[in-house]
């Protein structure tokens, strides 16, 4: 397989797997697996739009999963009051 193939497999697998359990993958990504998961996101947004930048992409997929993490923890404390 290509690594642009393999990249696209293990984002589609993040993808569904964080569909059935959200909560639990996105926050065990975020504990453990941050700087390997930004640098898969960085790999597949750049397949999207080779034209930009290095910095550019990392800024948006940083911003992204720190956004949805943010999200899942404003659920949790909206959910338990």
């Amino acid at each position: 397989m290509k690594t642009w193939q393999i990249v696209l497999l293990v984002v589609a697998m993040l993808l569904g797997g964080s569909y059935v359990g959200r909560d639990s993958i996105v926050r065990i990504l975020d504990a453990h697996f941050y700087e390997p998961t930004l640098a898969v996101c960085v790999a597949t947004t750049r397949l999207l739009a080779p034209e930009r930048l290095d910095i550019e992409l990392r800024s948006f997929c940083n911003v992204s999963m720190i956004t949805l993490v943010a999200n899942l923890d404003e659920q949790d404390t909206q959910s338990s009051d």
